[in-house]
């Protein structure tokens, strides 16, 4: 029994770290690539990790300040 399980733990194990994980465009947070929602945003496909950086990025794009928000992200420290 002890043998089973732990086969089987390696297997859940194995399935977790094989995740494939990307970064939010908006805030940086990491995901796992299949949980990401896409939007179009500049004219690109960017993946998001929440609805909430979904709307920021429709909004930006609805009052035209896309400039401004590419200047501010490329501006940031990336930190990690």
């Amino acid at each position: 029994m002890a043998f089973t399980f732990s086969s089987l733990f390696e297997v859940v194990l194995l399935s977790f770290s094989a995740v494939e994980k990307i970064d939010c465009f908006h805030c940086g947070e990491k995901m796992r690539k299949h949980n990401a929602l896409t939007t179009c945003f500049n004219h690109r496909m960017q993946p998001v990790c929440c609805h909430g950086c979904l709307a920021i990025l429709h909004a930006v794009e609805q009052n035209n300040l896309v400039s401004e928000y590419m200047q501010n992200k490329a501006s940031q420290v990336v930190v990690g």
